[in-house]
Protein backbone atom coordinates (compact mmCIF):
# COMPACT_ATOMS: atom_id res chain seq x y z
CA UNK A 1 0.00 0.00 0.00
CA UNK A 2 2.65 2.56 0.95
CA UNK A 3 4.44 1.53 -2.72
CA UNK A 4 1.31 2.48 -4.54
CA UNK A 5 0.46 5.54 -2.64
CA UNK A 6 4.01 6.47 -3.12
CA UNK A 7 3.84 6.27 -7.12
CA UNK A 8 0.53 7.73 -6.65
CA UNK A 9 2.16 10.63 -4.96
CA UNK A 10 0.01 10.58 -2.16
CA UNK A 11 1.96 10.58 0.95
CA UNK A 12 0.75 7.77 3.78
CA UNK A 13 0.45 6.82 7.32
CA UNK A 14 -0.88 3.54 8.95
CA UNK A 15 -2.97 4.47 11.79
CA UNK A 16 -2.52 0.49 13.56
CA UNK A 17 -4.12 -0.12 17.14
CA UNK A 18 -4.21 -3.49 18.55
CA UNK A 19 -7.58 -5.08 19.38
CA UNK A 20 -6.56 -7.79 21.96
CA UNK A 21 -3.12 -9.90 22.90
CA UNK A 22 -4.26 -13.24 24.20
CA UNK A 23 -2.50 -14.57 20.99
CA UNK A 24 0.81 -14.05 21.76
CA UNK A 25 0.65 -13.30 25.68
CA UNK A 26 0.49 -16.25 27.72
CA UNK A 27 -0.77 -14.22 30.57
CA UNK A 28 -3.64 -12.97 29.11
CA UNK A 29 -7.21 -14.39 29.00
CA UNK A 30 -8.45 -15.41 25.75
CA UNK A 31 -10.49 -13.02 24.02
CA UNK A 32 -14.26 -13.50 22.58
CA UNK A 33 -15.73 -11.95 18.80
CA UNK A 34 -17.50 -9.60 21.08
CA UNK A 35 -14.56 -8.20 22.99
CA UNK A 36 -12.46 -7.28 20.09
CA UNK A 37 -15.65 -6.06 18.14
CA UNK A 38 -15.95 -3.92 20.80
CA UNK A 39 -12.67 -2.74 20.94
CA UNK A 40 -12.73 -2.39 17.29
CA UNK A 41 -15.48 0.05 17.69
CA UNK A 42 -13.43 2.42 19.87
CA UNK A 43 -10.30 2.20 17.24
CA UNK A 44 -12.59 2.98 14.90
CA UNK A 45 -13.84 6.32 17.01
CA UNK A 46 -10.02 7.00 17.97
CA UNK A 47 -8.88 6.94 14.81
CA UNK A 48 -12.06 9.46 13.51
CA UNK A 49 -10.42 11.88 15.81
CA UNK A 50 -6.55 11.57 15.17
CA UNK A 51 -7.81 12.40 11.20
CA UNK A 52 -10.18 14.77 12.39
CA UNK A 53 -7.04 16.43 13.95
CA UNK A 54 -4.46 15.03 11.76
CA UNK A 55 -5.96 16.43 8.26
CA UNK A 56 -6.43 20.36 8.93
CA UNK A 57 -2.77 20.18 9.67
CA UNK A 58 -1.76 17.85 6.37
CA UNK A 59 -1.71 20.99 3.53
CA UNK A 60 1.40 23.01 6.30
CA UNK A 61 3.46 19.99 6.02
CA UNK A 62 6.70 20.17 3.87
CA UNK A 63 7.20 19.09 0.27
CA UNK A 64 8.03 15.61 0.11
CA UNK A 65 10.03 13.51 -2.51
CA UNK A 66 6.71 11.73 -2.79
CA UNK A 67 5.43 15.02 -4.07
CA UNK A 68 6.73 14.32 -8.03
CA UNK A 69 7.38 10.87 -7.31
CA UNK A 70 6.14 9.76 -10.84
CA UNK A 71 8.48 12.60 -12.85
CA UNK A 72 10.72 9.75 -13.56
CA UNK A 73 8.85 6.95 -13.45
CA UNK A 74 7.31 7.14 -16.62
CA UNK A 75 9.35 5.13 -19.14
CA UNK A 76 6.57 4.93 -21.78
CA UNK A 77 7.17 7.72 -24.68
CA UNK A 78 4.50 10.03 -25.00
CA UNK A 79 3.58 9.28 -27.94
CA UNK A 80 2.94 5.46 -27.17
CA UNK A 81 0.32 6.01 -24.51
CA UNK A 82 -3.22 5.18 -25.85
CA UNK A 83 -6.03 7.38 -25.10
CA UNK A 84 -7.45 5.45 -23.00
CA UNK A 85 -4.76 5.08 -20.64
CA UNK A 86 -4.55 8.52 -20.88
CA UNK A 87 -7.77 8.99 -19.66
CA UNK A 88 -7.84 6.12 -17.26
CA UNK A 89 -4.44 7.55 -15.41
CA UNK A 90 -5.16 11.10 -16.37
CA UNK A 91 -5.55 12.37 -12.41
CA UNK A 92 -2.01 10.76 -11.68
CA UNK A 93 -0.37 11.69 -15.34
CA UNK A 94 -1.64 14.73 -16.80
CA UNK A 95 1.07 17.37 -15.34
CA UNK A 96 4.04 15.01 -16.67
CA UNK A 97 2.34 14.88 -20.22
CA UNK A 98 1.25 17.83 -20.88
CA UNK A 99 1.55 18.00 -25.39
Amino acid sequence: EARLAREAEISYATIAMATDYDCWHDSHDDVSVDAVIQIMHKNVEGAKRLIRVAAPQAAALERTSCDDALRNAIMTAPDRISPEARTRLALFLDKYLQD
